[in-house]
Protein backbone atom coordinates (compact mmCIF):
# COMPACT_ATOMS: atom_id res chain seq x y z
CA UNK A 1 0.00 0.00 0.00
CA UNK A 2 2.45 2.42 0.89
CA UNK A 3 4.10 2.11 -2.57
CA UNK A 4 0.93 2.57 -4.48
CA UNK A 5 0.27 6.04 -2.06
CA UNK A 6 3.52 6.92 -3.11
CA UNK A 7 2.91 6.82 -7.03
CA UNK A 8 -0.47 8.31 -6.48
CA UNK A 9 1.08 11.39 -4.94
CA UNK A 10 3.86 11.36 -7.69
CA UNK A 11 1.42 11.20 -10.25
CA UNK A 12 -0.54 14.23 -8.99
CA UNK A 13 1.91 16.25 -7.96
CA UNK A 14 2.34 19.35 -9.78
CA UNK A 15 5.32 18.40 -11.73
CA UNK A 16 3.29 15.73 -13.48
CA UNK A 17 0.65 15.79 -16.52
CA UNK A 18 -2.52 16.30 -14.41
CA UNK A 19 -0.56 18.99 -12.45
CA UNK A 20 -0.02 21.09 -15.52
CA UNK A 21 -2.41 22.30 -17.94
CA UNK A 22 0.27 23.57 -19.85
CA UNK A 23 1.72 20.02 -20.62
CA UNK A 24 -1.39 18.40 -20.86
CA UNK A 25 -2.99 20.93 -23.41
CA UNK A 26 0.44 20.51 -25.24
CA UNK A 27 0.60 17.09 -25.32
CA UNK A 28 -2.89 16.76 -26.58
CA UNK A 29 -2.09 19.33 -29.25
CA UNK A 30 1.05 17.14 -30.16
CA UNK A 31 -1.23 13.94 -31.01
CA UNK A 32 -3.90 16.67 -32.73
CA UNK A 33 -1.04 18.25 -34.90
CA UNK A 34 0.75 14.93 -35.19
CA UNK A 35 -1.99 13.08 -36.59
CA UNK A 36 -2.88 16.34 -39.10
CA UNK A 37 0.46 16.17 -40.59
CA UNK A 38 -0.13 12.05 -40.99
CA UNK A 39 -2.90 12.89 -42.81
CA UNK A 40 -1.83 16.09 -45.00
CA UNK A 41 1.20 13.73 -46.02
CA UNK A 42 -1.60 11.73 -48.47
CA UNK A 43 -1.95 14.94 -50.13
CA UNK A 44 0.14 16.52 -53.45
CA UNK A 45 2.63 18.77 -52.25
CA UNK A 46 3.26 20.89 -55.06
CA UNK A 47 5.77 23.63 -55.13
CA UNK A 48 6.17 27.10 -53.46
CA UNK A 49 5.51 28.27 -56.93
CA UNK A 50 2.37 26.61 -57.87
CA UNK A 51 0.97 24.99 -54.39
CA UNK A 52 -1.70 22.00 -54.78
CA UNK A 53 -4.32 20.69 -52.40
CA UNK A 54 -2.09 19.82 -49.47
CA UNK A 55 0.62 22.69 -49.07
CA UNK A 56 -1.50 24.90 -46.60
CA UNK A 57 -2.68 22.06 -44.39
CA UNK A 58 1.04 20.07 -44.61
CA UNK A 59 2.40 23.35 -43.89
CA UNK A 60 -0.84 24.36 -41.15
CA UNK A 61 -0.23 21.26 -39.09
CA UNK A 62 3.73 21.00 -38.76
CA UNK A 63 3.41 24.64 -37.58
CA UNK A 64 0.85 23.57 -35.08
CA UNK A 65 3.26 20.37 -34.46
CA UNK A 66 6.27 22.83 -33.76
CA UNK A 67 3.87 25.09 -31.23
CA UNK A 68 2.51 22.27 -29.45
CA UNK A 69 6.35 21.09 -28.83
CA UNK A 70 7.79 24.05 -27.75
CA UNK A 71 4.57 24.51 -24.91
CA UNK A 72 5.27 21.02 -23.78
CA UNK A 73 9.34 22.44 -23.51
CA UNK A 74 7.82 25.21 -21.85
CA UNK A 75 5.99 23.76 -19.61
CA UNK A 76 9.33 22.04 -18.04
CA UNK A 77 10.79 24.77 -17.89
CA UNK A 78 8.59 27.63 -16.57
CA UNK A 79 6.33 27.30 -13.72
CA UNK A 80 2.46 28.05 -14.91
CA UNK A 81 -0.37 29.10 -12.51
CA UNK A 82 -3.68 26.95 -12.34
CA UNK A 83 -6.19 28.52 -14.82
CA UNK A 84 -8.92 30.75 -12.99
CA UNK A 85 -12.06 29.59 -14.83
CA UNK A 86 -15.06 31.95 -14.63
CA UNK A 87 -18.71 32.02 -16.00
CA UNK A 88 -17.13 34.08 -19.23
CA UNK A 89 -14.52 30.74 -20.15
CA UNK A 90 -17.82 28.67 -20.79
CA UNK A 91 -18.42 30.97 -23.81
CA UNK A 92 -15.89 29.22 -25.57
CA UNK A 93 -17.09 25.89 -25.16
CA UNK A 94 -20.21 27.07 -25.98
CA UNK A 95 -18.72 28.98 -29.20
CA UNK A 96 -17.29 25.27 -29.90
CA UNK A 97 -20.47 23.36 -29.83
CA UNK A 98 -21.81 25.85 -31.72
CA UNK A 99 -19.24 26.04 -34.89
CA UNK A 100 -19.69 21.85 -34.72
CA UNK A 101 -23.23 22.35 -35.17
CA UNK A 102 -22.69 24.60 -38.08
CA UNK A 103 -20.86 22.01 -39.83
CA UNK A 104 -23.14 19.25 -38.94
CA UNK A 105 -26.18 21.49 -40.78
CA UNK A 106 -24.11 23.26 -43.40
CA UNK A 107 -25.12 21.05 -46.28
CA UNK A 108 -28.71 20.39 -44.82
CA UNK A 109 -29.37 23.99 -44.33
CA UNK A 110 -26.94 25.61 -46.80
CA UNK A 111 -24.40 28.62 -46.74
CA UNK A 112 -26.40 31.58 -46.15
CA UNK A 113 -28.95 30.21 -43.78
CA UNK A 114 -26.08 28.07 -41.49
CA UNK A 115 -23.57 31.19 -41.76
CA UNK A 116 -26.79 33.84 -40.77
CA UNK A 117 -27.01 31.99 -37.38
CA UNK A 118 -24.03 31.78 -36.65
CA UNK A 119 -22.65 35.10 -36.96
CA UNK A 120 -25.78 36.10 -35.04
CA UNK A 121 -25.54 33.90 -32.32
CA UNK A 122 -21.99 35.06 -31.54
CA UNK A 123 -22.33 38.23 -32.19
CA UNK A 124 -25.85 38.55 -30.37
CA UNK A 125 -25.25 35.79 -27.69
CA UNK A 126 -21.84 35.67 -26.88
CA UNK A 127 -20.53 38.99 -27.92
CA UNK A 128 -23.14 40.83 -26.57
CA UNK A 129 -23.98 42.98 -29.61
CA UNK A 130 -27.43 44.52 -29.72
CA UNK A 131 -29.99 42.63 -32.65
CA UNK A 132 -29.68 46.20 -34.94
CA UNK A 133 -25.68 46.09 -34.60
CA UNK A 134 -25.40 41.98 -35.05
CA UNK A 135 -27.71 41.88 -38.14
CA UNK A 136 -26.18 45.11 -40.02
CA UNK A 137 -22.50 43.16 -39.72
CA UNK A 138 -23.95 39.11 -40.22
CA UNK A 139 -26.24 40.09 -43.22
CA UNK A 140 -24.35 42.29 -45.01
CA UNK A 141 -20.96 39.96 -44.56
CA UNK A 142 -22.65 36.71 -45.38
CA UNK A 143 -24.13 38.46 -48.62
CA UNK A 144 -20.58 39.59 -49.53
CA UNK A 145 -18.35 36.40 -48.74
CA UNK A 146 -21.39 34.17 -50.03
CA UNK A 147 -20.66 36.74 -53.49
CA UNK A 148 -17.04 36.34 -53.00
CA UNK A 149 -16.86 32.81 -53.13
CA UNK A 150 -19.16 32.29 -56.11
CA UNK A 151 -16.64 34.68 -58.05
CA UNK A 152 -14.38 32.61 -57.15
CA UNK A 153 -15.89 29.37 -58.39
CA UNK A 154 -15.92 28.00 -54.41
CA UNK A 155 -19.37 25.90 -54.85
CA UNK A 156 -21.34 26.27 -51.56
CA UNK A 157 -24.21 24.45 -50.30
CA UNK A 158 -27.42 25.88 -51.24
CA UNK A 159 -29.75 23.86 -48.87
CA UNK A 160 -33.36 24.61 -48.81
CA UNK A 161 -32.55 28.06 -50.93
CA UNK A 162 -33.15 27.75 -54.91
CA UNK A 163 -29.58 29.88 -54.75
Amino acid sequence: MPAIKSFLAKFTSERSVLGRPDRYSGMVLVLVAGFAVFEALHLPFGSIKAPDAGFFPICLSILLLVVAVIIVMRSYIVESERPDFTAQAWKVAIAAVALVVYALVLQTVGFLVATTVIMLMMMRGLGGMSWTRALLIAIPGVVVSYLGFLELGVPLPPGFLPF
